[in-house]
Formats: C-alpha cells, structure tokens, sequence
C-alpha cells in the first residue's frame, strides 16, 4: 500500500512538472498577472561584467512599479553591493523611490578557478540558500542575465511553482558579450524560464524560443 502511494505521488509529481515546463515553454506570450500596483521583483547580479549590464537595465525601470528590489549577490563579491547601492541612490535622488530594496548575499555556486569535482557541494549549498531566499520574498518578477548565481535561484522558482506556492515570473536576459552562443546559464536554463531575452540575432537563430529585442545595455 506505501509503495503503491509513493508510486501514485511520483506519477503526479512528474505530471505536475511537464505541465509546468509546458507552460513555460508554450505559453510565456501570457502576460505578468499580479494583485497589486507594485511588482515585488528579484534581480541577480553578478561578478564581472554581468552586474554592470543588469543595473543599467534596472536604471531604466520604473522604481515604484517595481518595488520592492530584491538584490542576490553571491558571498564576497563586494563590487556587485557596491554599485548597487550607487545605483539605488541615484534612483532615490532622481524619483525619490525611497529605500525600497534589500540584499540578500548567498553563497557562490562556484569560485572562479574551483575544481569541477568539488562544484557539486558548493552547487547545492548554494541551492538550499536560494530556496530560502525565494521562500521568504515570493517575488512576482525575477530579472537576470547570466552569473552562476542565477542557476539555483530559478531552479528554485520552479520548485515553487510546481509545488503551487510560488509563482515568480522569470526573465533571462542574455548578456551583451554573447553573440554567437548561450552562456553555460543561458542553457541550462533555456527551458525553464519563462522569457529567454538576446541581444544579437544570431542567437535568436540559435534558440527558437528565444526573444530578440535588441540591444537593451
């Protein structure tokens, strides 16, 4: 009898999960629906050239539609909280948005230079982190364009969704540098997310259900 309800509940688990990625994959032209006037939206940044890229898209936002600001920064990466909170002072003085944002700092998905053998952990970990991050804030919009950060935070969206607790909308942008080819986030995400934004027509060429909007940084 356990076993025939531990069968019946991977069944409808598995179910469960190919509507949700069918969902995702055929029906992402449906609209962000949310109950309020503001957008509570979780942006990712990252090391190297990926925070630069994000925060200038999110200069262009609509600080009080989209509030509250959720930043993830991966542990140690003090560029990213610094530039972050340039770039929320400028959009206090310019719209007098207030301080409507938090940071919340988890653990690295991989160091740079860490073995590949040791990258299973430090994935998990940084999985458990993020769940927990996700859980806490329930953000309506999730916004991010590459870091290895991004990876277990919406994976962790898509638990949530398929669990019916959470149902983020997550919007991939491709970053700038990438012409030719995804990012390693890029594909392993492709599939999951809900918008898969490029930059350059030649990966629209690539990925189908990708969206070329043009250059947007």
């Amino acid at each position: 009898m356990l076993a025939l309800l531990i069968i019946t509940g991977c069944m409808a688990l598995l179910v469960r999960v190919a509507y949700i990625l069918y969902v995702i994959n055929c029906c992402s032209h449906i609209p962000l629906m949310v109950a309020k006037k503001t957008v509570k939206t979780l942006i990712v940044l990252g090391s190297g050239g990926h925070t630069g890229e994000m925060l200038k898209m999110v200069a262009t936002l609509d600080p009080f539609c989209y509030s509250p600001r959720v930043y993830v920064v991966a542990a140690t990466d003090t560029i990213s909280l610094k530039r972050l909170s340039q770039t929320e002072e400028k959009l206090k003085v310019t719209n007098g948005s207030g301080d409507q944002f938090v940071v919340e700092v988890v653990p690295r998905t991989r160091e740079v230079g860490q073995p590949w053998v040791s990258t299973a952990y430090t994935a998990l970990c940084a999985l458990i982190f993020c769940i927990s991050v996700v859980a806490r804030h329930r953000p309506s919009l999730i916004l991010t364009n590459g870091p290895g950060t991004c990876v277990p935070v919406c994976y962790s969206a898509l638990l949530f969704r398929v669990l019916g607790i959470c149902q983020s909308r997550v919007v991939f942008i491709e970053s700038l540098c990438r012409v030719h080819s995804s990012s390693l986030s890029g594909s392993l995400l492709y599939r999951i997310v809900d918008d898969f934004i490029v930059q350059w027509p030649q990966l629209k060429e690539k990925y189908p259900r990708s969206k070329y909007m043009g250059r947007l940084v």
